[in-house]
């Protein structure tokens, strides 16, 4: 939970103590009149103050927290676009994940119960995980990260593989025969 500053605390209190709470929500909900630039201008700068100091008085849970959000939201995007980035994969978010927990991959690797060699394995592409691992990555991110997730990553980035792989198609036609005849 967030701590508010003392200024911040003295605001809300005057905005409660000037305003009715309908009167508070209607003026974030439905300005009454379009603010001039000036006013504009200085509101956002207000905002980004606001921010920075959120940002600046984050505890490292908070830190964790926010990183591994981060990293749902980008492995939903990921196994939802049909058009994904070349550079994410399954083996991108793992290292995301691990670095966002500020851990090193032999402290991550006993976390979850694997040899380090074999969680090497995993961030290099050289082995697919298991669904039980899987499920130790949601259990270890207390469920932020569906198991489901990690497995439609793992999915997708095969899928994107084999879409790329324009020589695989090339040798392996050698090995077809008596394909099928469409008429379209």
């Amino acid at each position: 939970m967030r701590h508010l500053t003392k200024k911040d605390r003295q605001t809300i209190e005057r905005l409660f103590k000037d305003y009715t709470i309908e009167e508070i929500a209607d003026a974030f909900m439905i300005p009454r009149e379009p603010l001039s630039p000036e006013e504009e201008e200085k509101g956002m700068q207000e905002f980004r103050a606001m921010r920075q100091r959120e940002i600046a008085n984050r505890t490292p849970e908070q830190w964790i927290e926010a990183k591994t959000l981060q990293i749902k939201y980008q492995i939903l995007n990921y196994i939802e676009d049909s058009d994904p980035k070349a550079h994410w994969d399954f083996q991108y978010f793992l290292n995301e994940y691990i670095r966002a927990q500020n851990k090193k991959d032999k402290e991550f690797a006993a976390d979850v119960d694997v040899k380090p060699y074999v969680l090497s394995q995993y961030l290099n592409g050289h082995r697919t995980p298991p669904k039980e691992f899987l499920v130790r990555l949601e259990l270890h991110s207390n469920g932020l990260i569906p198991a489901s997730w990690w497995l439609r990553s793992l999915q997708k980035s095969k899928e994107v593989e084999l879409a790329e792989d324009t020589a695989i198609r090339e040798q392996e036609s050698k090995h077809v025969k008596n394909k099928i005849e469409l008429a379209l």
